[in-house]
């Protein structure tokens, strides 16, 4: 299965509208690892990056927050959103999301619930 994370430095970066690279990585069905990439996006592209990481044959994006737009973009895309992801290691993230052991919660974006408005700035 393939996973997309929001990073910075190689860490989970809590907001997805705030990236400005995704980690790819395809977990095995023993859970390891074997294959990961970064790739650069544009920050807030909500339109363009879920057909973008859907044609990377990405199954499930894991972050901390996201805003309803891009939510919904991803469910047309066909890709399952997890959010309220605290662990920072991405291939952590990811393997424990595979082992059904990932600890998520709610999800931190303060809006959202409303659709994706690139003119807002976030914390």
């Amino acid at each position: 299965m393939k996973y997309a994370m929001p990073v910075s430095g190689s860490r989970l970066m809590s907001h997805f509208g705030q990236a400005n690279e995704f980690m790819l990585m395809d977990v095995d069905q023993d859970g390891r690892v074997v294959r990961k990439e970064t790739i650069a996006v544009t920050p807030h592209s909500c339109g363009t990056l879920p057909g973008e990481l859907a044609k990377r044959g990405v199954s499930v994006v894991l972050a901390g927050g996201m805003g309803m737009g891009p939510r919904m973009a991803f469910q047309q895309s066909n890709i399952e959103v997890v959010l309220g992801v605290t662990e920072l290691d991405p291939e952590k993230a990811a393997v424990a999301y595979a082992n059904h052991t990932l600890e998520n919660g709610v999800n931190v974006c303060e809006h959202g619930d409303t659709i994706c408005d690139n003119t807002k700035t976030h914390a």
